[in-house]
């Protein structure tokens, strides 16, 4: 008969890639761990683990057995779980990471909201214009937006926010509004990043466009490539949600609008080796349903509707429809 301990003992090892780490989050010796893979091995009749002085690998036979168990594994832990907090108020400590202009626009008003109605949570909210490895800084979860996601993290969506092309009407005025994407190689763009060299890429009716731009400006702030736009210095790029106000009160224009300026796919993300926390799970929950059933990239950053009314526009002024601006959960 199948011991489920030792299933699960050898589970983690697989996860962590080492004896000693796993015994290290089981709370186990190293020894015993060890143990109970090779009793598993000789009730399986089959070598699981490719042992070395280096690493350990699951054989072809250990990594289909693995693929299996750790699905098993995780419902046992998600029921035990489930039974465990049903009647506990979640409390404890959030360690939470969250790119800079997403936590100012939207991630700070909720963690708040959600801080009055659990009462005993505390909470650490880290915003920085970098990635965030979840594992290595000890976080319980993160808002991901930018590369590949680990594959050891459980990724949720939180929708697609678009990009847009952007200039004040007063540059507008000066200036030729481009038509076609390499038409930006005579204008002065705005670069929102450390380097003056950049590509922006474009894409429309299947055919996509890279510029090489070499811009006039360039800093690594959203919000100050948004304010020399604002003063009529160039073209930027910046989030839809972001400049969704500058548009909507006619202080910016959309360009290029037959063409996209590019997406981002936002996700939370969450360590899939660990037992979830009721505090953890509820906050992810919560979030889920605040920004894919109400999405505030659909209603911007003050609650108000992003639906444009054309005669508010500066003359010459252009709009993206709402869906432009807004997400597609």
């Amino acid at each position: 008969m199948l011991d489920l301990n030792e299933i699960a003992i050898f589970a983690r090892v697989v996860r962590e890639q080492s004896f000693t780490k796993a015994a290290r989050s089981l709370g186990l010796p190293k020894s015993t761990v060890s143990e109970r893979v090779s009793r598993l091995e000789e009730r399986l009749g089959v070598r699981l683990l490719e042992r070395t002085t280096r690493h350990v690998r699951p054989t072809a036979a250990g990594a289909a057995y693995y693929e299996r168990a750790a699905r098993m594994v995780a419902e046992i832990e998600e029921a035990t779980a489930a039974v465990t907090d049903i009647h506990r108020s979640p409390k404890g400590l959030l360690r939470i990471g969250s790119p800079l202009l997403f936590g100012h626009s939207f991630l700070g008003d909720f963690v708040a909201e959600f801080l009055v109605s659990y009462p005993e949570v505390e909470i650490e909210l880290i915003v920085a214009d970098r990635r965030f490895d979840v594992v290595e800084e000890g976080l319980d979860l993160a808002i991901h937006v930018l590369g590949p996601i680990e594959a050891s993290l459980i990724a949720r969506n939180l929708g697609t926010a678009e990009r847009l092309c952007v200039a004040s009407p007063s540059y507008l005025e000066r200036r030729e509004p481009p038509t076609s994407p390499k038409d930006l190689l005579g204008h002065s763009c705005l670069v929102s990043s450390n380097d003056r060299r950049a590509t922006w890429v474009f894409s429309k009716e299947g055919r996509s466009e890279s510029i090489a731009i070499q811009g006039r400006y360039s800093v690594n702030s959203v919000q100050l490539a948004l304010s020399a736009a604002l003063r009529g210095a160039g073209i930027s790029v910046l989030p839809g949600f972001f400049c969704a106000e500058a548009l909507r009160a006619g202080h910016l224009s959309a360009v290029l609008e037959d063409w996209s300026a590019g997406h981002s796919e936002l996700h939370v993300v969450y360590p899939g080796n660990r037992h979830l926390s009721a505090r953890v799970r509820l906050f992810v929950d919560a979030l889920i349903d605040r920004f894919t059933g109400l999405p505030p990239w659909i209603l911007g950053p003050d609650g108000r509707g992003l639906v444009i009314d054309a005669s508010r526009a500066s003359p010459g002024s252009s709009y993206p429809s709402a869906e432009r601006l807004g997400l597609s959960p």
